[in-house]
């Protein structure tokens, strides 16, 4: 007796180890832990991100353009000048009247050529400056300028977040998805095992004279039908697992095993007009495409400024010497300050501004044109996903009762039969039909599961909960 119980207390040891083994190396998921698995390695997802560090750095490049520019110099450096020759015309002068001696052919000053030589040096040359630049007025170009970055950072994030539904909302539906083909394997498994029950059933009839052999051959059939819907069905489970690993970012032969998703369903809480309300308000798809209308619509007017003259003032203080102390030091004297105002106005440019113009209000139609499409098919989405969730959960609860009937049928099929009231016609029709409606239960609850999940992530809520 000991032994026996220290067997099974090793046997639950191992098996506690191997599942625990198991959960380690991620074979056996939850829904959560898919998600969380897709959500490390999207690479669209990655991508987004660090376009939208991209774009943040952008409202800061934008927001320095209102700031006054500080440029500090500090220079020093020794120069060596080599011996020079230099060659000069001198005039003749009259040494008596000290004025010069004029060519009387020519008219000119009669002129020497004298070379002097001026021997080698060097000297050292220090300067400092400093330079203060700031924009006054250039048509609003700066500040719409920071307008615009901070759409088109609004806009890449909303296509983040529109990435991450839409990563959330793909892995429910491939985990659903293999759920629902597990499930339809294990149904047809059960008809299998009908089918295999009732054969043997009945070629145990045959064997007594109770029954023709016609009905063994029709069970037979019967059971070669059903163990081909399993056939083809393990192969939808095989799909349906590498769908959901490569949903995940992995590779489609990982090896993956997943548990029941502990999903209640509830009924729709909301009306077909507040979905598409709620669609219209949280959808990140449709926010990104406002967010690029106004950042079209800063784009046009920041070419609109060129029309405008730019006004600035600048602020120069400077300091140069060849001695050191009195660049660095002593800061009283030899220095020189410049204030200055600059008014630039562009007069032409071969009509390139108007074309710019031009170009930017096109922008921001195709950027309305976009949004207003995205928001049509946003709608559309809704609706159809709606409608599909209300038929679902509708289709549900028929095919609730029709399991029931259909044991039902099968139940008394199967003893008017085994009484010699009843064919074996009848109950192949009622075993059919059990599966069937258990088949079409098994694939309403999940599909109602997908639906949910396709109304949630267009309505941008697949990642509230």
């Amino acid at each position: 007796m000991r032994n026996t119980l220290s067997l099974l207390g090793c046997l639950v040891v191992v098996v506690l180890f191997q599942g625990a083994l198991l959960a380690q190396n991620g074979k056996v998921l939850t829904l959560d832990e898919c998600i969380q698995i897709a959500l490390q390695n999207n690479n669209q997802l990655r991508s987004t991100r660090y376009e939208v560090e991209r774009a943040g750095a952008g409202i800061v490049v934008a927001r320095a353009s209102v700031l006054p520019t500080i440029n500090a110099s500090l220079q020093s450096g020794r120069t060596q000048v080599g011996e020079t020759v230099d060659s000069r015309d001198i005039p003749v002068v009259d040494p008596e009247t000290g004025q010069p001696i004029i060519n009387p052919e020519t008219g000119r000053p009669i002129v020497d050529r004298v070379k002097s030589i001026i021997p080698s040096r060097s000297f050292y040359g220090h300067t400092m400056s400093f330079t203060l630049n700031q924009t006054l007025f250039n048509g609003g170009r700066n500040w719409n300028s920071i307008k615009q970055a901070q759409a088109s950072f609004d806009a890449t994030s909303q296509r983040l977040a529109a990435t991450r539904q839409s990563t959330i909302a793909l892995v429910k539906q491939r985990y659903f998805e293999l759920l629902k083909a597990l499930k339809l394997e294990q149904e047809l498994r059960l008809a299998v095992q009908r089918s295999r029950d009732q054969l043997e059933r009945t070629r145990s009839m045959y064997e007594i004279g109770s029954v023709a052999q016609v009905d063994v051959y029709r069970s037979e059939v019967t059971l070669g039908q059903d163990e081909i819907n399993l056939i083809n069905q393990q192969n939808v489970v095989k799909i349906a697992r590498s769908n959901l690993n490569v949903a995940m970012g992995r590779d489609p032969e990982t090896p993956l095993d997943v548990v029941e998703a502990n999903v209640e369903p509830e009924p729709l809480q909301m009306t077909l007009e507040e979905a598409m309300a709620i669609a219209e308000q949280n959808n990140p798809d449709l926010k990104r495409f406002e967010f690029e209308m106004r950042s079209t619509e800063y784009a046009r007017k920041i070419a609109m400024a060129a029309f405008w003259p730019n006004i600035g003032v600048s602020v120069s203080y400077r300091r140069s010497n060849e001695n050191f102390d009195r660049v660095y030091g002593d800061l009283a004297r030899n220095f020189v300050v410049n204030v200055g105002a600059r008014f630039d106005l562009n007069l032409f440019n071969g009509f390139a501004d108007r074309a710019e113009v031009r170009r930017q209000v096109a922008a921001y139609n195709v950027a309305r044109e976009n949004w207003m499409n995205t928001k049509r098919q946003i709608q559309l989405q809704v609706k159809q996903a709606y409608l599909n969730l209300e038929a679902f959960e509708r289709i549900a609860e028929i095919n609730e009762r029709n399991v029931r009937a259909a044991e039902e049928e099968y139940r008394l099929a199967q003893e008017r039969y085994r009484v010699g009231a009843g064919t074996q016609l009848e109950v192949t029709e009622a075993q059919v039909s059990l599966t069937r409606a258990r088949v079409s239960l098994v694939r309403a609850e999940y599909d109602e599961m997908i639906a949910r999940a396709q109304l949630e992530a267009v309505l941008g809520l697949a990642d509230a909960k």
